[in-house]
């Protein structure tokens, strides 16, 4: 067997990766544990221990994100780096390693999700549910019930920079718009990941006439590591103005929000690359 391929001892405290870095290698716990943790409110909390037999650091191969959470050795362990050739060469022989991917990564979103229902949160939102259409209609029903607006839509970015509507009602829901990164008031919410509130958006250098009857505007981006991938817009095309209780009200749901959306969209992406690398290794046994 090749020197690495059993796997490299790490004393306990040693840092894997930490959260925000870039990422393009998993890890297989041959023995010992690793802590993973997360800051939250700048402190560090752990919010799972995995032990042998159990991989990590899989979800950067394949929604291209920075890592989400800190990995430290818990206890002294044996661990196999695996980069994204080995893995594609190593499903390539035996298939079922993807399943064994894509069934950790549906445990860890379902507790995720779980955890979030126990936590103090809107009623009734984000019930466990991996569709991203789905998803983002429940967030954007629940910004409905806090915000009055006559229109309203949830776009997510995607790989080629481009906004697109996932779920809307009103007049937006007519739209098949789609909008380039910092193009219109919406992509430079994005592009900046900062919400915004435009109560006359004629005098906006920023919109995009394409729905010219719209008064007024609302955006709030949908972000995970201060990097935005979404946003949530509401508007008007009567004369009432939002304000700035709308913005708080909205923002009060964008943390859980952009987990719920955040999730679907990864295990969106985990599906499609699943099945990619499946019929890769179909097309190689044949």
């Amino acid at each position: 067997m090749k020197e690495g391929e059993l796997g490299k001892l790490y004393p306990k405290g040693t840092v894997i990766f930490s959260e925000g870095d870039k990422g393009d290698e998993m890890y297989v716990i041959q023995t010992g544990s690793v802590r993973i943790s997360k800051k939250i409110d700048g402190g560090d909390i752990t919010i799972a221990t995995l032990g042998q037999g159990e991989i990590l650091g899989e979800m950067a191969l394949f929604d291209m994100q920075n890592r989400s959470a800190t990995a430290t050795i818990d206890s002294e362990a044996r661990i196999l780096t695996i980069d994204k050739r080995k893995l594609f060469a190593t499903i390539s022989r035996d298939p079922t390693l993807a399943f064994k991917i894509i069934e950790t990564m549906s445990k860890r979103i379902r507790k995720l999700n779980e955890d979030l229902s126990t936590t103090s949160r809107p009623k009734g939102l984000f019930e466990t549910c991996f569709s991203l259409t789905t998803t983002c209609r429940y967030v954007l029903e629940e910004a409905k019930h806090l915000v009055q607006a006559e229109s309203g839509s949830v776009m997510i970015l995607d790989d080629q920079e481009r906004l697109h509507i996932k779920a809307a009602f009103g007049q937006e829901a007519k739209k098949k718009a789609e909008l380039a990164m910092g193009k219109g008031i919406a992509g430079d919410v994005v592009k900046n990941a900062r919400a915004e509130l435009v109560n006359d958006v004629t005098i906006d250098s920023r919109f995009v006439a394409e729905s010219p009857d719209i008064r007024s505007l609302l955006c709030l981006p949908l972000k995970c590591n201060g990097q935005a991938f979404g946003v949530i817009n509401m508007s008007n095309r009567s004369d009432r103005m939002f304000t700035l209780d709308d913005l708080k009200m909205l923002n009060s749901i964008s943390h859980y929000a952009s987990l719920a959306v955040h999730n679907a969209l990864s295990y969106e992406n985990l599906r499609d690359a699943t099945d990619s690398m499946l019929r890769h290794a179909t097309m190689r046994n044949f």
